[in-house]
């Protein structure tokens, strides 16, 4: 018998492994002397609980991988040890591991299991598992224990036991212990109730009792629903930054009894966690994110909060990122946003258009073509020669004039040699042609130019990077929110040549001063949030520039793709409950009910009470519309300025060159007057006789 005690005490020595379903000893054969030799293996009570745990496993743990995890008492004390060996060995439908508590890590197990994990327990006191496991969000807990009844339910009173969910206890202190009768105690089973009060506090509660290889009440679930009634009023805190129209603040005037304002939180987030916490029954606390000097971003500072456990829940907008998921946890896809570009329209003609837009290029070159070839032909059939105007090219200038003053009505001629009182048949059949296509022009191009600028068309937009690229934008975007590092990785052509020269600014509202004060020197494109942009252009953002026909157009374009969730701070315990609520909330439209109000909401607070796209009204036109006349008239005078100061200074030189000629001329004249003069004391020559 001794040789027996010593060869077990070898034999635990042994440190376990597992292969496939079944825990092997390195050692085969003392596996097999070590079943036949075990002290207490026939003892009832052992196999009670060994029943007991199969039945337990076969029910709840076939599906998943077990970690097996004892204390000290089970691995020094020989009755425990056997006990426990005893129950290793009834094990052979299940794959599983087993570990001492100290050292259990349950960082290390979730990271390399990723499939189902299960846990059984058995220790001396359910306390001890408060250092080294808990926040079991998914995986069912099977505690084995020898303490006392009070041990027990000061266990389910403590934290501890509220970080674990599925969570089941046996005590089989009383069971193990020995009896003359050969009686085994009944092993009593308990689970909790938590969040009986607002305080979180949790309760035991008796589910059944293992009595003769059996259940009392069989129909009972080990593994019951919990928090059937919520949380009881039990405060979570949120952490958030005002980011509309997903998280924002709304004043709201209390009752005439405080005839105060305060500062609510609203927004799409906002709403849906205030209706979880109606149908919960709990109570929100939200603040703004905690400030730091290390964390600039926004979205950092709440990331800090949760990873604090300052707060349970943060939202604002968050982007599910590669780098925040070892950081939080995120409940599913609430939103699905883009960063997506911003531009500046406008609904006045452009400075051409309002003279030229009714017609094409292309009619305009056929009517001045027509026009100026028409010149030739009339002259020809009126003059019966076109060397008239090859040899005083003078006249064409005069034709041109005559032209245009016939075709617009604008000036009439009544010069004999107006064409108008020629006598040739064919010279007024040209000109009457050409007078009805003149009224036809002129009628169409009345009626188009009043149609053109008087009804509102939609005006012209950017809506994707290529057409960036095209008309030569630049891109600005904000200093902060990690814009700059989502995109500086990137082997896209046009990303490059859009993110080769960007502009930074450090808040939104500079951000459309400066855009809009610079308009017209260079074309920017913000480049930001699209579920931000689009409440910027819904919003009665530019009410400052309300006398100028601008405003802000968000491209359709989803340039960059990006999820938004609610996050949670790691290893939450209750993120199924709200991720399962989130997802009812998503497939019965919820969800976009009440993204829908808050959009209502914000254009009832901007004051926009119509679409200021279109507009089904006449408008009267503004200098925005009629600018292009001016310039045109400005060019006219331009033109004619240059035509005056060069014919100025031509006319300048011609009297100069009078002017010298006439000085010449006087000079010569007064020499002449000189030679006729005769000198004193000169004596006359007498004249040649002439000859005869």
């Amino acid at each position: 018998m001794q040789f027996s005690k010593i060869l077990l005490i070898i034999l635990f020595s042994i440190p376990f492994t597992t292969y496939g379903n079944q825990t092997i000893i390195f050692d085969h054969l003392a596996n097999r002397i070590s079943q036949l030799n075990l002290i207490n293996k026939e003892k009832p009570e052992i196999k009670v609980l060994s029943s007991l745990i199969n039945e337990v496993v076969k029910r709840y743990f076939s599906k998943c991988h077990v970690n097996i995890i004892y204390d000290d008492l089970f691995e020094f004390d020989l009755y425990y040890k056997d006990v426990l060996r005893v129950i290793l060995l009834s094990f052979d439908t299940v794959s599983y591991e087993i570990f001492h508590i100290q050292k259990y890590s349950s960082k290390i197990i979730m990271i390399s299991e990723p499939g189902c994990t299960n846990h059984i327990i058995f220790c001396r006191n359910p306390e001890i598992v408060e250092s080294k496991f808990g926040h079991a969000i998914d995986s069912k807990v099977f505690i084995v224990t020898v303490g006392s009844s009070w041990q027990i339910r000061e266990f389910f009173y403590s934290r501890a036991s509220q970080n674990i969910m599925n969570l089941l206890i046996a005590s089989a202190g009383q069971a193990l212990q020995k009896n003359s009768k050969n009686e085994v105690a009944d092993i009593k089973l308990y689970t909790h109730e938590m969040y009986t009060d607002g305080l979180g506090s949790s309760v035991q509660k008796i589910l059944t009792t293992w009595k003769i290889n059996r259940f009392t009440r069989p129909e009972v679930n080990l593994y019951p629903t919990k928090l059937i009634n919520g949380f009881q009023g039990h405060r979570f805190v949120v952490s958030a930054i005002e980011n509309p129209p997903l998280v924002f603040r709304s004043s709201l005037t209390k009752s005439d009894a405080y005839q105060e304002q305060s500062a609510s939180w609203d927004g799409v987030e906002i709403k849906l966690l205030k209706i979880l916490a109606r149908v919960l029954n709990f109570t929100l606390e939200i603040h703004d994110a905690t400030l730091s000097t290390t964390k600039n971003e926004s979205e950092d500072r709440i990331i800090g909060d949760l990873v604090a456990s300052k707060a349970d829940f943060g939202t604002s907008g968050l982007y599910m990122t590669n780098a925040r998921y070892s950081l939080v946890d995120f409940s599913p896809v609430v939103l699905q946003d883009c960063g997506t570009f911003m531009s500046l329209g406008s609904f006045a003609l452009s400075k051409y258009r309002a003279i030229f837009g009714p017609f094409h290029w292309s009619v305009w070159m056929m009517v001045v073509f027509t026009y100026v070839i028409a010149i030739f032909p009339i002259a020809f059939t009126n003059n019966r020669d076109v060397k008239t105007l090859c040899k005083s090219p003078k006249q064409l200038e005069s034709m041109c004039c005559y032209m245009f003053g016939t075709f617009t009505n604008l000036f009439t001629f009544k010069d004999v040699k107006s064409w108008t009182n020629t006598t040739m048949g064919s010279t007024r059949l040209f000109v009457g042609t050409y007078w009805i296509f003149t009224i036809i022009i002129t009628t169409s191009y009345t009626s188009s130019i009043i149609a053109f600028i008087t009804l509102p068309e939609q005006p012209v937009t950017v809506d994707t990077s290529y057409q960036l690229v095209d008309k030569g934008y630049r891109v600005i975007m904000l200093n902060k929110g990690g814009w700059q590092q989502y995109l500086s990785i990137t082997n896209d052509t046009i990303s490059k040549k859009l993110m080769s020269k960007v502009k930074l600014m450090n808040n939104l509202e500079d951000t459309v001063d400066y855009i809009v004060k610079t308009r017209y020197i260079f074309d920017y494109a913000f480049l930001g949030s699209k579920i931000s942009l689009d409440y910027l252009s819904q919003n009665n953002f530019l009410q400052k520039y309300k006398n100028k026909k601008i405003f802000l157009h968000v491209a359709s374009e989803c340039y960059v793709p990006f999820n938004i969730a609610i996050a949670y701070k790691k290893k939450f315990m209750f993120r199924n409950i709200f991720n399962n609520f989130i997802l009812r909330s998503q497939q019965s439209g919820l969800l976009s009910k009440i993204i829908n109000d808050i959009q209502w909401e914000i254009i009832q607070h901007s004051g926009i009470k119509k679409s200021t796209l279109i507009s089904p009204e006449d408008r009267q036109l503004t200098l925005d519309d009629v600018q292009g006349m001016f310039v045109l008239l400005g060019g006219g005078i331009l033109l004619a300025v240059l035509t005056l100061l060069i014919e100025y200074i031509k006319r300048k030189r011609t009297l100069r060159k009078i002017a010298q000629i006439e000085i010449k001329k006087q000079l010569k004249r007064a020499n002449r007057s000189k030679s006729l003069v005769v000198k004193e004391h000169i004596t006359a020559e007498p004249f040649r006789p002439l000859t005869t």
